[in-house]
This record gives C-alpha cells, sequence and structure tokens, in this order.
C-alpha cells in the first residue's frame, strides 16, 4: 500500500465524549473544506483530494470516533450524531464560521447531519458514494439487522476484510488499504456502525438540504445503487452529479483525476 506522507499538521481535539484526531493542509486563511471519510475507513481515504486542493483550500480530513487515530465512544452514543457534532466543535476549535464539507459513504451521513442541525455553517456539500437522508427509508431496512449480524459473526475476520474490501473498490492500492483499516477497526466495530448506518437511513431528515451539492458516484457501482443517486439529485434542487467512470465505491481512489477534476470544477464556480 502507498505510504501517504502529505505533510499536513497532526493535531487532537478532545472532549467528554472522547478524542479525535485530525491534520490540516494548506494556508490557514484559504476556504476551508472538510472530509469525512467512511466506516472502517480513516483520514487517509482523502489523499489524493488533499493534494489537488491544498494550494487554493485549506483542507481538513479526520478521523471519526472508532477509526484512526482517533478513540472509541460509549456505544450508546449514535456515531452519525456524535460525529456530526465533533465536526462543528471542531470547525469552532479552528475557528471556521462555514466549510464546504465532503463526505465518502458513511460521511456523506455525517455531513447531512451537520447541513441539518447547522444550515448556516455549511457552503455547500460535496457528497461521493453516499445515500440521502431525504426521503427516509422504510422501516423494514431493520429486518437487515439482524441478517447482517448472523452473516458477519460466521465470517472470520480476516474474510470480513477481504469481502468488505472487494465489494468497494476495483484497485489493488485500495483493496490493500481497506484490507488494512478493516482489520485495525475490528468486526466488531463492523456491525455495530452498520446498524447503525440502518438506523440512520429509517431515521432520514424530514426535507431536502438546500446547500449547493455535488453527488459522486462510480460507474461500477450496482444498478440499484446508481439509480439511488440519479434519485438523490432529482430531490436536491441546488446539485449537480457526475457518474465516474472505471470507479467502484471508493470512487476518489479508484479514479482520483476524475473526481478531482469534478471536484475543483464545483468548489471554484461557489
Amino acid at each position: 500500500m502507498r505510504i501517504w506522507k502529505g505533510g499536513g499538521v497532526p493535531l487532537y481535539y478532545e472532549n467528554a465524549i472522547g478524542k479525535i484526531y485530525y491534520e490540516v493542509h494548506g494556508a490557514k486563511n484559504a476556504p476551508p473544506v472538510i472530509f469525512t471519510h467512511g466506516v472502517m475507513m480513516d483520514h487517509r481515504t482523502f489523499r489524493e483530494q488533499v493534494e489537488a486542493l491544498k494550494e487554493e483550500y485549506q483542507v481538513i480530513v479526520w478521523d471519526m470516533p472508532y477509526h484512526g487515530k482517533s478513540s472509541s465512544i460509549d456505544e450508546g452514543l449514535h456515531l452519525s450524531g456524535t460525529a456530526a457534532d465533533f465536526l462543528i466543535e471542531l470547525m469552532d476549535h479552528l475557528m471556521i464560521e462555514k466549510a464546504i464539507l465532503g463526505g465518502l459513504s458513511f460521511g456523506t451521513i455525517v455531513s447531512q447531519r451537520v447541513a441539518w442541525k447547522n444550515p448556516d455553517r455549511v457552503t455547500a456539500m460535496i457528497q461521493i458514494s453516499g445515500q440521502s437522508l431525504y426521503p427516509k427509508g422504510s422501516w423494514f431496512l431493520n429486518l437487515l439487522k439482524p441478517l447482517f449480524h448472523i452473516i458477519t459473526t460466521l465470517q472470520s475476520e480476516k474474510r470480513g476484510a477481504i469481502s468488505f474490501a472487494k465489494h468497494k473498490t476495483i484497485t489493488p492500492h485500495t483493496l490493500e488499504y481497506l484490507e488494512d483499516t478493516y482489520l485495525r477497526t475490528g468486526k466488531n466495530t463492523f456491525i455495530h456502525l452498520t446498524k447503525e448506518l440502518i438506523g440512520d437511513l429509517v431515521t432520514g431528515i424530514p426535507a431536502p438540504l438546500k446547500q449547493p451539492m455535488l453527488i459522486l458516484y462510480g460507474d461500477h457501482e450496482p444498478r440499484a445503487v446508481q439509480k439511488m443517486h440519479r434519485k438523490w439529485h432529482s430531490n436536491a434542487a441546488n446539485s449537480e452529479i457526475v457518474m465516474i467512470e472505471n470507479a467502484h465505491h471508493i470512487t476518489n481512489q479508484d479514479h482520483p483525476e476524475a473526481v478531482n477534476q469534478a471536484i475543483r470544477s464545483f468548489v471554484f464556480s461557489l
């Protein structure tokens, strides 16, 4: 796996709930862009985006609770809401009034939570391989929780890591990265957080978000997932959508050049 030496400033922010790791790249007085990774990943997910944006923007990447160099939290606390609160506190800590929020997969859920609770703090959103919280999903999605628990529990941790990775990427270096982060984070955390993700979709938010939004997804995603992204775009009046060729769920690592081009075009237009 390629080792990212991004040159960012490694820092921690801590409150009564836990401690999160974050890095700041680029000029302090530049417009801020904050990226949030997906479940079983970490801040390194966005290494290509940091390199592409840091000359014009202040780019912040971080590890959500349970992930990377951040601490775990009480399992009674819901991750997406807690992560959204952490993100706002981190913005306050860094004296950032408004930011562009980028997210991948579960990170898009966190971005939407922030934008719904604190709309005046979000300039725009970059949603990569995500899931819209509006409209909320059917209650019957909850029936997937016990089935998912049984299937995942029966797998060894190594087999779970391989399965997790191969269903999300088409590039060898990203495959290796996902297997590594899965094993570091652990199968029990994966089970816990996937159940929470299902709960997020069922809870949803009551109305579409109004901030400008860029929706990106890969052409190797299943057709149902591609259709879901197009529906998200149709429900979000102030959105753009781009399908990235030669990319799967970890779209920004499978084809970083195309993703970076789309992101730069979007943020420069704001």
